[in-house]
């Protein structure tokens, strides 16, 4: 899952930024990308208080009370990595974004080729600096699989079909108990069902018999894991 937040005054700037965020997670489904929005810089450092950081922050430069710029130094005094994007109506504040670590900035109106390049651009800077991955045992030899595109394992007739993000598949004679072992302490993983382990940031929807992956398929969830799942996922999304 990648964590998107904007901060910004206007309804109007929040809501343009809103719908390209939806735009974008129609057309990168295997992204997982999730936004929250603020509309002064107090809510959103409260916010980060309660529920921890995010990956990426598109700040408004200027804001009642508090710019854009002081806002992202104290983000920069939390100890917080992400990438920090400028929202501005002119160019002039260029040369500040930098002094804070910025990537950048972002014109308004923010148009949606400019928004999906800077996406794009940090979600793959996010996924260089932590990418964990597993080694998997196939046909071939050993697979290095990366966590993010694990979608799902699933065991079937005493083999173990792994489906990665895109569609494609593998077979790996790793037992799902050992695969388990692998993965615990990841929170985007959990197993629903004893023949199941599922990637969270790949989830769309959930039942008290079966949960929903975002490319349509369905997987059972045993009644007895029914509540675990859903507190693992909620917590895990929110």
């Amino acid at each position: 899952m990648f964590k998107l937040c904007v901060c910004d005054d206007q309804p109007v700037a929040l809501e343009c930024v809103r719908v390209l965020a939806e735009q974008f997670d129609r057309e990168h489904p295997e992204l997982a990308l999730r936004m929250q929005a603020f509309s002064s810089p107090y809510d959103l450092l409260d916010a980060l208080e309660a529920q921890g950081g995010f990956d990426m922050y598109l700040l408004d430069i200027i804001m009642p009370h508090m710019t854009g710029m002081e806002l992202a130094r104290l983000l920069r005094k939390r100890s917080e990595s992400a990438v920090i994007v400028f929202l501005t109506s002119s160019r002039e504040y260029a040369l500040d974004a930098f002094s804070v670590g910025a990537s950048g900035y972002l014109l308004k109106p923010v148009e949606k080729t400019a928004f999906d390049s800077a996406l794009l651009t940090a979600i793959k800077s996010a996924s260089s600096a932590a990418s964990p991955s597993l080694l998997l045992k196939t046909r071939d030899g050993l697979r290095k699989v990366s966590l993010q595109e694990l979608v799902l394992v699933e065991s079937q007739n005493h083999k173990r079909i792994c489906t990665l993000a895109g569609g494609n598949t593998l077979e790996t004679s790793d037992t799902l108990a050992s695969l388990l072992e692998h993965l615990e302490g990841d929170s985007r993983f959990f197993s629903p069902h004893r023949a199941y382990i599922v990637n969270l940031d790949y989830v769309s929807g959930l039942s008290t018999t079966d949960l929903l992956l975002s490319d349509g398929r369905r997987v059972p969830v045993s009644r007895r894991l029914s509540s675990s799942l859903r507190e693992a996922y909620t917590k895990y999304v929110f």
